[in-house]
């Protein structure tokens, strides 16, 4: 039995989870504008990444966060502007958080887009489309992506949630914060879910602000940790028979093959920024535990194969044939 194994251990996680949350978590929010020449055009982009990366920003020696920025500028998915600087406190746009975690997780599959205030000759077009794609995303009701709007708090919770493992993730939440009444319901399973694996958190003085924008600092802060801390893998083929898989988060598509056989397979814990794709001709049955995906595909329409779903599936779409049979066995499960 093959099992993938997220890299942060149960003790470090509950270590992580006991130090002063509430505290810890007072340095994390708001946002920025539209990203100066620099960390738009590639040619310049990469001179500066390759410049800062030998030496720290002159506005982020004292600040909170400076260990979390450099290390994001190492890992390539930040850079600095063109005078040097970093402007760690300045907000930063849902386009602009879009980008940090594409270039964060290495996305690569786009979506088609309708909305109507995102158009192909912005910057941030083919970083919307890939955040769709993955899940991370997703428009208002008046078919808008609101790109320059700042990023709050509840709104980067509903992202994070889609990028994070949960399954077996105990606590209470942000639900003892006393402004939690204040965040929106939509957001509410989220923010508890990024509040419970301490990357998201309170304030000292014990409310969550929702609705407060985030920073740049911030979001390095919480996108290296959820780096660090979840298994992420690319791509992931399942290829042997009877075989059980879980704890981690797959950018692409997970393909379960032909050379499983007429086996049963076992998902669980596990988060697909992509399509779960089933080309096994004779599967039996899959098996869905605390797992979440934009899509399964099953690609024989012959086979009467069954999926089993237990709790918290969440499959935003299912390009099912008639022959497959789908049981929802578990609460929380949406398919």
């Amino acid at each position: 039995m093959k099992k993938l194994i997220k890299k942060v251990s149960v003790v470090a996680l509950c270590a992580s989870l006991s130090v002063n949350p509430i505290v810890y978590a007072g340095v994390l929010d708001n946002i920025t504008d539209e990203p100066a020449a620099e960390e738009i055009n590639g040619t310049e982009k990469q001179t500066v990444e390759t410049k800062l990366s030998s030496f720290s920003f002159p506005d982020t020696e004292k600040h909170w966060a400076k260990n979390w920025i450099d290390k994001a500028v190492k890992l390539g998915f930040v850079t600095g502007y063109g005078d040097g600087t970093f402007k760690p406190d300045r907000t930063i746009t849902r386009a602009e958080f879009s980008k940090l975690i594409n270039n964060a997780l290495h996305t690569e599959k786009k979506a088609e887009l309708n909305f109507t205030d995102v158009s192909k000759n912005q910057w941030y077009y083919e970083e919307v489309r890939k955040s769709i794609a993955s899940g991370f995303f997703s428009g208002y009701e008046n078919n808008t992506f609101r790109p320059d709007n700042p990023i709050k708090r509840e709104e980067v919770a509903k992202v994070v949630s889609f990028a994070i493992t949960t399954g077996g993730v105990e606590g209470e939440g942000a639900t003892l914060l006393s402004d939690y009444s204040s965040i929106q319901d939509w957001a509410k399973p989220s923010v508890n879910a990024a509040y419970n694996k301490g990357y998201i958190l309170g304030y000292p003085e014990g409310v969550y602000r929702p609705s407060k924008a985030l920073t740049r600092a911030e979001a390095v802060k919480i996108i290296c940790e959820v780096i660090e801390n979840e298994n992420i893998e690319r791509d992931f083929n399942i290829t042997n028979y009877n075989e059980s898989y879980s704890s981690a988060v797959v950018v692409g598509n997970l393909n379960i093959l032909d050379s499983v056989g007429t086996s049963n397979i076992d998902l669980k814990n596990i988060v697909v920024l992509g399509d779960i794709v089933i080309s096994a001709s004779q599967i039996s049955s899959v098996q869905l535990t605390d797992v979440k995906a934009k899509n399964i595909i099953v690609e024989d329409k012959d086979n009467p194969l069954e999926i089993i779903c237990n709790d918290n599936v969440s499959i935003s779409n299912a390009n099912l044939p008639s022959a497959v049979k789908i049981q929802k066995v578990g609460t929380n499960v949406t398919i």
